[in-house]
């Protein structure tokens, strides 16, 4: 199982399918360490709505957390929220989605689990403005991505 996107809208749901999930981990100069789970999907959707059903899109999406330090035979099942996407202090996107223009998620929770081998299990929830209207006319469209993201180098980390 790979995972799945889904996009509740205002105008119904939207559902792809996970089809590159990765995670990477970097230390940051501050002595912290930097992880971030990106995914794409497959641009032939599972369910779609009317506006966006003819564009054959495979929206994107990625989110990152910030740890003191990463040891992965300690890291079991954690919960992060992040409530901006917009990082202000790295001028940066945090938590983003990309349909046809990059933008901020927020409201983010992920709840994270290692399950060996590189495996994580990542529930990601966010709000963002709806991916056809963004002058923010239309209802926040609901992000939920469930799936298994591949940590890359993950051997350095155990």
């Amino acid at each position: 199982m790979m995972g799945t996107m889904t996009l509740k809208r205002f105008n119904g749901t939207e559902k792809f399918t996970l089809l590159e999930s990765r995670a990477y981990v970097v230390h940051r100069d501050d002595g912290t360490i930097m992880m971030w789970f990106e995914t794409e999907t497959d641009p032939q959707a599972i369910m779609s709505v009317e506006d966006t059903a003819d564009f054959a899109m495979n929206p994107n999406a990625e989110v990152t957390v910030y740890l003191d330090k990463l040891v992965l035979k300690e890291f079991g099942n954690r919960l992060f929220e992040l409530s901006q996407g917009y990082n202000e202090e790295n001028k940066a996107l945090d938590a983003r989605l990309y349909y046809f223009e990059h933008q901020e998620v927020d409201e983010n929770l992920m709840k994270l689990e290692y399950r060996g081998n590189g495996v994580f299990y990542l529930q990601w929830t966010g709000v963002t403005t709806d991916i056809s209207y963004y002058d923010d006319s239309k209802p926040k469209t609901v992000l939920e991505i469930v799936g298994e993201f591949f940590l890359e180098e993950y051997t350095s980390w155990e």
